[in-house]
């Protein structure tokens, strides 16, 4: 029953609507197939260090079949990320919520694994300003 090739690992996952909330007041992070949030948790004295993971898949994605199939198909790419021995892309005491999108029943498993990997490590990075340059200071005439 317990296949090596799958992660044995369950990740942590979000259990309160308030933790969910949180996530949504962090860094975002968009992708054509979900859009990633994140947050540092804070300090509350329980052990509990390591990243946490939340799901959620509105009716926009498509049926309950559909709906379900999407969940399990996230929650797979999580379980095998959380047991990868290089370890989970995720920090610790840092809380992730993957929405999805409809387009992640169509993606490959691989591709939707690697995306979201990329995807937690990408959220992480320092933010580029968006901003256009300033402009260039006119041209001292002499």
């Amino acid at each position: 029953m317990n296949d090596p090739a799958r992660g044995s690992t369950k990740p942590e996952r979000l259990r309160r609507r308030a933790d969910y909330v949180a996530a949504a007041k962090g860094r975002r992070l968009t992708t054509p197939v979900f859009t990633l949030q994140g947050v540092e948790r804070r300090a509350d004295g329980t052990e509990q260090s390591g990243p946490r993971f939340g799901l959620t898949v509105s009716r926009k994605v498509g049926t309950a079949t559909e709906r379900n199939r999407v969940k399990r198909r996230l929650r797979e790419v999580l379980r095998r990320m959380a047991g990868d021995p290089e370890g989970s892309p995720g920090r610790s005491r840092f809380d992730y919520v993957v929405v999805a999108r409809r387009d992640v029943l169509s993606a490959p498993f691989d591709r939707l694994a690697v995306a979201l990997a990329d995807a937690v490590r990408s959220l992480h990075e320092p933010r580029r300003d968006r901003r256009r340059p300033p402009p260039h200071p006119p041209a001292a005439t002499d």
